[in-house]
């Protein structure tokens, strides 16, 4: 209904964390599902940000290998006080993952819930490096 009537895209599976609440196969079967049942894959931007960094390369590569316009990551926010070293090789791997499957937009919420800043510092690096 939200895309017949002019929306654009779709933040499934929640823009504050809301995808932690599913686990990875759940929200891989999921996608898969909205994808099967006629939602386009280019109009579905998914929360692949875990704190696990191996979770949010296996769901981000998914996304992206299945055609999603591209995902939203959360910094991994179970530690409090990452620097913003670690945060930028938290993302550049996942990056990685996301290049070898195909170009898909990364957006970086900032949603209190996480309590890990995202920094301007860090935000500028990663444009510079990845994009």
């Amino acid at each position: 209904m939200l895309l017949a009537n002019g929306c654009r895209g779709l933040a499934v599976f929640g823009t504050n964390s809301e995808a932690n609440s599913l686990s990875v196969d759940e929200r891989m079967v999921l996608l898969e599902t909205l994808i099967q049942e006629g939602v386009p894959a280019a109009a579905l931007m998914p929360g692949t940000g875990c704190s696990a960094l191996t979770d949010s390369v296996r769901l981000t590569a998914h996304a992206t290998a299945l055609g999603c316009a591209g995902v939203l990551m959360l910094p991994p926010f179970y530690y409090k006080g990452v620097s913003d070293e670690g945060l930028y090789r938290n993302f550049a791997e996942v990056d990685r993952a996301r290049r070898r499957c195909a170009p898909a937009a990364l957006s970086l919420p900032h949603p209190p819930v996480s309590q890990v800043p995202i920094t301007l510092a860090l935000i500028e690096r990663l444009l510079r490096t990845f994009f």
